[in-house]
């Protein structure tokens, strides 16, 4: 599947590190996220019903972003996966996280892809 529905950048406050310390106040984390499905009968219909919509999917990614604690990025990638794979009709996802305070050079973070068939294999 090459088409995809992309969010890049978006800065989301969330209680992520490995001390209580430093989840005790939420850092800002950068997340990209690219959700390939196929973009024919979106474009066709020019009906949103036959896409993703956009603020939808940001409203969840902040959502789960910022609604619990983490120790690590990874498993804030993971989740963030989890929250497209259950809510839209999407094949594969990919899930970019990093520290904003990171996210100059050198950019340091994870990166992750999940697909449908072993997603609901769990």
């Amino acid at each position: 599947m090459t088409d995809r529905i992309f969010v890049d950048n978006l800065r989301v406050p969330c209680r992520v590190g490995l001390t209580p310390a430093e989840r005790r106040e939420p850092q800002d984390v950068m997340v990209d996220v690219s959700l390939f499905l196929g973009l024919t009968p979106a474009a066709r219909s020019d009906e949103v019903k036959d896409s993703v919509n956009y603020n939808d999917a940001k409203a969840r990614i902040s959502s789960f972003a910022s609604g619990r604690e983490f120790a690590l990025l990874e498993s804030v990638a993971e989740g963030i996966a989890g929250a497209m794979l259950d809510a839209f009709p999407v094949e594969r996802v990919s899930v970019r996280v990093r520290k904003a305070k990171y996210s100059q050079e050198p950019s340091i973070g994870v990166e992750i892809a999940r697909d449908r068939e072993s997603w609901s294999s769990r």
